[in-house]
């Protein structure tokens, strides 16, 4: 039985959630660029801890409520995310700013749009539902804009093999454990992408090839700003 305060998919706190996010993601960055650059350091090392934060009382919560189990493993993409983010954020990597940026904008946002939530706001499963996967966006927003990471093209085949290798982790631990990391094993509980894709098994192929589709989607605006410098530059040479 669902609770009282259901989560209402697009409704008005989730659609503003999303309008809220979208805001910092792009506020907070070129603030600290343009307005506060000497703050940008300790601002980063502030949005690793909030990260780190608000996983670890999502972790408590799940330990007080369903004891010490499997499910606190972090082998669900969105919370490598969030660690690899708050990493990204403090060592200011190109190589795990790739992994968070295909991960990021492929994945988290499709989490944040089809959230596997049953309560609605303002319960604390929701705020830290948001906050987690919000502040992802953020990070990535943080290190294009302020630090001026950005993926390349080596990155499309290191992070789709990164990503194969988390898959397969997660799927042999599913099979031990009866546990359902990466909805490798089932789909959501609410609508989401996978629903297009039929049943399992046959959702995980679907699943396969929508995740290369939009990482290699992800990285065409580079492909073709780099291209666009490359043929100047052949110009003027």
């Amino acid at each position: 039985m669902l609770p009282v305060n259901n989560f209402e998919p697009f409704g008005t706190a989730h659609l503003t959630t999303l309008c809220v996010i979208i805001a910092l993601a792009l506020a907070l960055p070129l603030t600290m660029r343009f307005l506060v650059p000497t703050a940008k350091r300790p601002v980063a090392y502030l949005l690793a801890v909030l990260l780190l934060a608000q996983e670890g009382v999502i972790l408590w919560m799940r330990v007080r409520t369903q004891g010490l189990s499997a499910e606190v493993l972090p082998l669900q993409m969105c919370t490598l995310a969030v660690y690899l983010s708050a990493w990204m954020l403090v060592t200011q990597s190109r190589r795990i700013f790739a992994v968070v940026y295909f991960w990021g904008l492929g994945g988290t946002t499709q989490a944040l749009l089809t959230p596997d939530l049953q309560e609605g706001f303002p319960a604390l499963s929701f705020l830290l539902f948001f906050l987690g996967h919000g502040a992802v966006i953020m990070s990535i927003g943080y290190a294009m804009i302020v630090f001026g990471l950005r993926p390349y093209l080596g990155s499309l085949p290191r992070v789709m093999a990164i990503t194969a290798g988390a898959a397969a982790v997660a799927f042999v631990v599913n099979l031990w454990l009866g546990t359902n990391f990466m909805y490798l094993m089932a789909k959501p509980f609410r609508p989401s992408l996978l629903d297009w894709f039929g049943p399992w098994p046959w959702y995980l192929f679907g699943l396969i090839a929508a995740s290369v589709l939009a990482f290699v989607l992800l990285y065409s605006p580079f492909f073709v700003a780099d291209l666009i410098k490359r043929t100047q530059f052949d110009k003027q040479k």
